[in-house]
């Protein structure tokens, strides 16, 4: 009787265990996934003691940048639990209070331990807690203020911002407010003001004015005067938003990607890098998200640019991205000439959000009309614009990425060039899939630099900041430690240059300044061209262009610098006009090419021959640069890898050809590196203004004919002592 009672009692017991082990294992497995990188539970909050999820990740750029693959990604690979549009309906009070937490600055007034939840919140955590949801997007997680409130109450959460071509992304907003919103949010007050707070106050004007937008069936979106204001007003609430997110999210916890990132390798990595994710799952990661895209409102163009990847366009939108093509160069290097002829070839007319009297150079800080872009580009691009000019320092890829999502607001220019970006710029560039070219002018037809124009600052501010930058930072550059190691010695010349100089010789040159700025263009330009190489980057000297003598000279200088590629300037055709325009306009002396000589006023007696051998001809009288680039280039030769390759291109790629420029060093002048130095700076130096006690060569050589005559004079007597001496000896023997 008992036995048969235990049994079935046993039976149940066994069975009650087994399934609660089985829910524990499972509950195990089920956290074990892709983003479960860390360990331990996160700190409890409010007294609470429900557990936090080990990861939340808000997506919080506006909808249409593909925020329901991306929750199905997380979903089916990532395995974490993604509700698209959950909280969309939510009472709009209760949001406005959660955000109301934020003031101005984005500083949260108030904590949670002080303050009763609001409502929205109390749902939230609930979502997070109770049904273990990780991943949150759409309306109202681009409400602005939103971001800065959810990181307050989330310190641990991650944010992921998909960015999309502007206009691009307002038409297909539009189509989506005629199939969804139209007949179904606009019809709720609620929902409404929900979306009029998130998308901005043109969406009451849509709500208002569809009938006028969306044609007669509501699914043909009709471009007028209408959509061009609700643009208008779209993009000005968009940037606004968008930099209160740069505000007050730290770049370690937003991850800023554009919408065809999965196609692109680097920003793949910086993807599974940031969500922690093996990089071994690249390309799978990249193959699954591409399959569940299912932005159906892409543009048919769009779609095909996004998976084309042998692109010949200028523009460079291979891969669904706007990469325009940049020209790095440095001042007077007849870069608005160049400048000038690849924009007509390109039929580039784009001058928007330039300061008058500024050069065409789209990203320069120092040239924009908006304070706040200044400062927005001023973070990665170098310039003037700040009082101390930092020439070599590097930034975060998200505030490159910013620099550019910034200029594309402005308008999808083609083409821009900058006179201050360095090797990890170009490298930088090269890797987002810009094409580029190195275009230069050598040092002999630079010099002296002209100063009312800046063009000597930024070549000073080159070498100055190189000096002042750690060798630490050095390193961190491409080809840094052989950039370090030169820097060490041409300072070592520059510093014996200035402890030991007869000034004398600097008498109407652009002395030691001009020095500093002819170094500062070569540091300039040997790392620019160092990193071209490295990458197979294009580089071409104006010399080889503008000396030419027929077009097709040209050409085939400009082909086989690599220059008529997709990669760079682009087709044929491209180059051919852009020869074509170069050689029309080098005709005219203009201020675009003649730079500090004031000879060819006449402009039928102008010739780009002549004014380079005006150039040549100030370079060799009125400074004093030629001894110590050439002391300096001859040891790079010798003690850095591949400076010799890098050397003959900088002092003249055409070497041995029609093309070579001739210096008055070539021509028969002094040949022996060492005897330039010393023909130019004396071993010693004068007394100069300040008590510095220097010796000029003739008063050393005036000291050494003294003492010449004084051990002559000495010797004279001793012979005669020595003669008189054994003079004497001679009588007493005779006596």
């Amino acid at each position: 009787m008992t036995r048969t009672f235990l049994m079935p009692s046993l039976k149940k017991f066994f069975l009650v265990v087994a399934l609660a082990l089985a829910k524990t294992a499972f509950a195990s497995n089920e956290e074990e996934n892709l983003l479960s990188n860390t360990r331990g539970r996160p700190p409890e909050r409010g007294g609470e003691h429900q557990r936090k999820p080990r990861f939340v990740t808000f997506m919080i750029s506006p909808g249409r940048t593909s925020t329901r693959s991306m929750c199905l990604l997380f979903n089916k690979y990532l395995h974490q639990r993604c509700a698209h549009n959950l909280f969309g309906e939510a009472r709009v009070e209760d949001v406005e209070s959660f955000v109301a937490g934020i003031t101005q600055n984005h500083h949260p007034t108030t904590t949670t331990t002080t303050r009763k939840k609001a409502r929205f919140e109390s749902a939230l955590d609930e979502a997070i807690e109770r049904k273990g949801l990780t991943f949150f997007t759409d309306v109202p997680f681009f409400m602005p203020g939103m971001p800065c409130r959810l990181l307050v109450e989330y310190p641990e959460a991650r944010f992921l911002y998909v960015h999309r071509d502007r206009m691009e992304h307002f038409d297909s907003v539009l189509r989506m407010h005629c199939k969804w919103d139209a007949p179904i949010h606009c019809l709720n007050a609620n929902n409404k003001a929900l979306r009029e707070r998130s998308w901005g106050s043109y969406f009451q004007t849509f709500c208002d004015e569809h009938s006028k937008i969306c044609g007669e069936k509501g699914d043909e979106v009709q471009k007028n005067n209408l959509t061009s204001l609700m643009s208008s007003i779209w993009l000005a609430h968009l940037e606004d938003y968008e930099q209160s997110v740069r505000e007050c999210i730290p770049t370690s916890k937003l991850l800023n990607i554009s919408l065809g990132w999965y196609n692109e390798t680097s920003e793949t990595k910086r993807f599974q890098s940031f969500f922690g994710l093996p990089e071994e799952n690249n390309d799978s990661l990249a193959l699954r998200f591409s399959r569940l895209h299912i932005n159906d409102d892409l543009m048919p163009g769009r779609r095909q640019r996004m998976f084309n990847n042998n692109n010949n366009s200028n523009e460079s939108t291979s891969r669904g991205k706007w990469r325009p093509l940049i020209m790095l160069t440095g001042p007077e290097q007849s870069s608005t000439l160049v400048s000038g002829a690849i924009r007509k070839a390109l039929n580039e007319t784009f001058e928007v959000g330039i300061s008058e009297g500024c050069p065409m150079e789209l990203i320069n800080p120092a040239c924009q009309t908006s304070k706040r872009r200044a400062e927005l580009y001023a973070k990665c691009i170098p310039s003037l614009y700040r009082q101390k000019a930092e020439m070599w320092n590097t930034c975060s890829s998200s505030d490159l990425e910013n620099v550019f999502h910034e200029a594309q607001n402005l308008g999808s220019w083609k083409f821009t060039k900058d006179v201050h970006l360095n090797g990890w710029h170009l490298k930088t560039l090269y890797k987002r899939g810009h094409p580029l070219f190195v275009v230069f002018r050598k040092p002999e037809h630079t010099f002296p630099a002209s100063r009312d124009r800046g063009g000597g600052g930024i070549h000073f501010a080159f070498w100055r900041s190189l000096i002042s930058t750690t060798p630490e930072n050095v390193r961190m550059l491409p080809a840094g430690a052989d950039l370090l190691r030169l820097r060490n010695y041409a300072k070592y010349v520059f510093d014996a240059i200035v402890k030991q100089r007869d000034h004398h010789i600097f008498a109407g040159t652009t002395g030691i300044r001009g020095i500093q700025e002819c170094l500062g263009h070569f540091f300039h330009f040997w790392h620019l061209i160092t990193v071209a190489k490295s990458l197979n980057v294009p580089v071409f000297s104006v010399e080889s262009l503008l000396l030419s003598n027929s077009r097709d000279e040209a050409l085939i200088a400009l082909k086989a610098s690599g220059a008529c590629t997709s990669s760079s300037i682009g087709s044929a055709e491209t180059c051919e006009a852009f020869v074509d325009n170069l050689r029309e306009m080098q005709s005219v002396p203009t201020w675009m090419h003649v730079n500090v000589t004031e000879i060819f006023k006449d402009a039928s007696s102008f010739s780009s021959v002549s004014l380079l051998l005006d150039r040549e001809k100030k370079y060799y009288e009125r400074t004093k640069c030629a001894p110590v680039l050439s002391t300096v280039t001859s040891w790079c030769r010798d003690n850095v890898r591949n400076c010799a390759t890098v050397s003959d291109v900088y002092s003249g790629a055409t070497v041995g050809t029609t093309l070579d420029y001739l210096s008055p060093l070539k021509q028969g002048g002094v040949t022996n590196i060492d005897e330039i130095f010393n023909r130019t700076f004396s071993p010693r130096g004068l007394l100069l203004p300040g008590g510095e006690e220097k010796r000029t060569t003739e008063a050393k050589r005036l000291q050494d004919s003294v003492v010449y005559l004084a051990v002559l004079v000495g010797s004279f007597f001793a012979l005669a002592g020595v003669a008189r001496f054994f003079r004497s000896r001679k009588s007493r023997e005779v006596a």
